[in-house]
Order: structure tokens, then C-alpha cells, then sequence
């Protein structure tokens, strides 16, 4: 009889929707697999994996069926997705899910009718072409040393639209993206204000540089590296003016506390990637004989209570936020409860983080020396979950220390 309680079970898909598009990753998983060993060995983008889960329609999850896509709105689902993916290439899972966060908040404005009100930008346009498989997304936020809401890209003011220049780090799928979802700071006059552009990858001074090196190469699958923009020139309404500039802003919390809880998907999933690998280990005639061993059944529990804490801790939180987001309109909440959904997601990633570095730690010991070889799936794993501590939305860690007990007490800025 199958375990059918939540602890112990893997998270599935709660709807329709959810259930087809993984499916498709499955059908995937052993492609994806052997191609994460070979863009490793390689350090490389995992372009193949890339193409082959945007023509299946796993690119297209949040759009809408009537668009081409899974229609896929549950925050939950869309987890459940990137911790199939994650299951067989963790790189894979950081770029699907960096462009399906996005796809999947377009979706959400276009759902409550927000996407024609004034100053908002085309998305129910942007889902079309998503769902034609004509448009992948890079986000495009990050800077070496700035803060979310402190940028060093600039958009000013031209007599054809806006002159973007600046240089992001992190720009997970930039070398296959098609469009650059870019934060930055416009400039008109005296003032200055924080601002969102779309920016097509073939805008002139648009230039990918496929540089990401992380710890051995970790994660080096996802393209998480640099791209510049040099003098690109962007229409006048492919900006939106988002918020006051140099100032933190509590309303912005929402969508980056949405935004970290799904991230979770990808560190559980290789979580129990790891698991299953050392089972398979266990399960060989050379590892049979050691279950009688006291050590080798401690860490089988050990994995297991992570993995249950991991799972659980998730799918409660997961719930919260989709109690929340499947009746309220983007960007209306109030600060208080922006503030706590960001603590919700900060103490989730902590959580998860914790479990997932536990069971690959744990799983390397039951499977002996061989996890130790440089492309064995457990020494990738090794290497990518020390990842996991840098995606919260507050990072470093002390900074999400400092929000937690802040939030808490009363005390701390946002």
C-alpha cells in the first residue's frame, strides 16, 4: 500500500495543470540526467536541456491553456515542477525557474485584469508569446555589491525612449534567453525613481557573456553569468516606473518573498535526488551487507527526518501563500502582511537549506568514497547545495538573521 501521509510522501501537483507539466519532466528525467553529467564534465550551459523542456511546453507552465501553456497558478505546483526538474539537473531547475517565477507573476497580473490598467506593462502580450514558445525569459536584477532597491544600471531619458547601460551578475538562462526582465534606476530630470524594463536579447549593446564559474563549477548548467547592457535603446512605454529610488519599500516584499518560496523546489529536489542515490547504493549486492550497520541506518533515519521536516515545513508554507495569492491582487497587500510572507519564506528557505546540505552530507557517507569522485551525482550535489544558503531574497545570511528577528521584535528595517 502506498504512504500516503504528507510527511513521509513526496509533494504532488494539486491540480490539472500542475499533474501535465510533470509529467513532461518525467517523461525527461533520464535525458536531463545524462546531460547534466555531460554539461558538467564540460562546464557548460545546459542549452540541450533547456530546448528540450521548452518544446515540451515545461517554459510555457504559467500560461494560461488558452495561450499555449499548462496554465499553471498554484505557487505550490509550480515548486512541485522545479523540484522534478531539480531531481535530475539542480542547474536546469535555477534556469527554469528563474524564467517561470516571472511568466508565472505575469500571469497572476493578467488573471485580476491588472494587466491593461495604466503603467503596467504588456504581459497578457508577453504570455502569448511565451505560450508560442517565442519568448524565454533571463531575469535580470542582480549587481555585484547593490541592493535591490540601490542599482547601478541607469535608463535616461533619449529623444527615441530610454538609454539603458549597466552590467548584471547571475542572470540565470542568459545564454539561451530571449528577453531581459531588467530592475533598474531611471533617471528623468532631477529625480530618480526604481524601475522595471523588458529589454530583447537582440537590442543593440546587449551582450551575454556566459562567464558563470561557481564553487568547481557548481550549478555552471543554469547560466547564471554576467550581461551588459552598453547604450540599449529601449521604447518609451517598455519601462515602468516601480517605486521611490534608494529606499527600501515593504510592498516590494511580496513578490520577492513569492519568488524565494518557489526557489525551495530546487534544493528539495535535489535533496531527494540524493536520497534515492544512496538508496541505489544501499541496494547493490556491495552495499546489501552494510544495512546491518548502525552507522548506515542512523544516516537512513537522518535523511528521512530531513527530508520530512523539508517537505512539511514547505507544503504548509505553500499553502499559506496560496490561501493568499489566489484571491488577492499583486502588489496590494498591506505592509504588515508583506513582512510576514517574506519571514514565512526566509524561515522556509532556512529550513530547507538545512535539511537538503543534511541528506547530501548523509548520503555521501552511505555510499562510501566513490561520491568523493569529481562528476559522481552526489559530489555535484555536494558542491551545488552550498547554494542553497545565498537564494533567500536576504542574503547573506546575516542579513536574514537580522530581517527574522527584526520582523519579530519589531525592530528591523525591511
Amino acid at each position: 500500500m502506498a504512504n500516503l501521509l504528507s510527511l513521509n510522501s513526496e509533494l504532488r501537483p494539486a491540480t490539472t495543470g500542475g499533474e501535465q507539466a510533470v509529467a513532461a519532466v518525467t517523461k525527461l528525467h533520464d535525458f536531463l540526467a545524462k546531460e547534466a553529467e555531460v554539461t558538467d564534465r564540460e562546464g557548460r550551459f545546459a542549452g540541450q536541456s533547456v530546448q528540450a523542456l521548452a518544446d515540451v511546453g515545461v517554459f510555457a507552465a504559467a500560461a494560461p491553456s488558452d495561450l499555449g501553456g499548462f496554465g499553471v497558478e498554484r505557487l505550490h505546483d509550480l515548486t512541485v515542477l522545479t523540484a522534478a526538474i531539480a531531481r535530475a539537473d539542480p542547474s536546469v531547475a535555477v534556469a527554469h525557474y528563474m524564467h517561470t517565477a516571472l511568466a508565472w507573476y505575469f500571469a497572476r497580473v493578467v488573471r485580476f485584469g491588472a494587466d491593461g490598467e495604466p503603467g503596467y506593462l504588456p504581459r497578457r502580450e508577453w504570455l502569448e508569446a511565451i505560450g508560442a514558445r517565442r519568448m524565454l525569459l533571463c531575469s535580470a536584477v542582480a549587481e555585484r555589491g547593490a541592493d535591490y532597491w540601490n542599482l547601478a544600471t541607469t535608463a535616461k531619458p533619449s529623444y527615441n525612449g530610454w538609454v539603458v547601460n549597466g552590467r548584471k551578475i547571475l542572470a540565470s538562462i542568459s545564454p539561451a534567453a530571449t528577453h531581459f526582465y531588467c530592475r533598474l534606476r531611471a533617471e528623468r530630470g532631477k529625480g530618480a525613481h526604481l524601475a522595471s524594463a523588458m529589454i530583447p536579447a537582440d537590442t543593440p549593446g546587449v551582450h551575454v557573456e556566459d562567464d558563470w564559474q561557481g564553487l568547481g563549477l557548481g550549478l555552471r548548467g543554469s547560466g547564471s553569468g554576467t550581461v551588459e547592457f552598453s547604450d540599449c535603446v529601449v521604447p518609451e512605454d517598455a519601462l515602468l516606473v516601480r517605486g521611490p529610488w534608494g529606499k527600501r519599500d515593504a510592498s516590494m516584499l511580496e513578490g520577492r518573498a513569492v519568488s524565494g518560496m518557489g526557489l525551495n523546489g530546487v534544493y528539495l529536489g535535489l535533496a531527494e535526488a540524493a536520497r534515492d542515490e544512496a538508496l541505489a547504493a544501499l541496494n547493490r549486492p556491495s552495499g546489501r551487507r552494510r544495512t546491518a550497520s548502525a552507522a548506515v541506518k542512523t544516516s537512513v533515519a537522518e535523511m528521512e527526518t530531513a527530508l520530512a521536516a523539508a517537505r512539511g515545513t514547505l507544503a504548509t508554507a505553500l499553502q499559506d501563500f496560496d490561501s493568499y495569492l489566489l484571491t488577492n491582487k499583486p502588489q496590494v497587500t498591506t505592509d504588515d502582511v508583506s513582512r510576514a510572507m517574506m519571514k514565512e519564506c526566509q524561515t522556509v528557505s532556512t529550513v530547507v537549506e538545512r535539511a537538503a546540505t543534511t541528506v547530501v552530507d548523509h548520503a555521501m557517507r552511505v555510499t562510501g568514497g566513490a561520491s568523493y569522485t569529481a562528476h559522481h551525482p552526489l559530489a555535484r550535489a555536494y558542491r551545488d547545495v552550498r547554494a542553497a544558503v545565498f537564494m533567500p531574497p536576504y542574503s547573506p545570511p546575516e542579513e536574514s538573521v537580522d530581517f527574522l528577528a527584526g520582523v519579530t521584535l519589531g525592530t528591523s528595517p525591511d
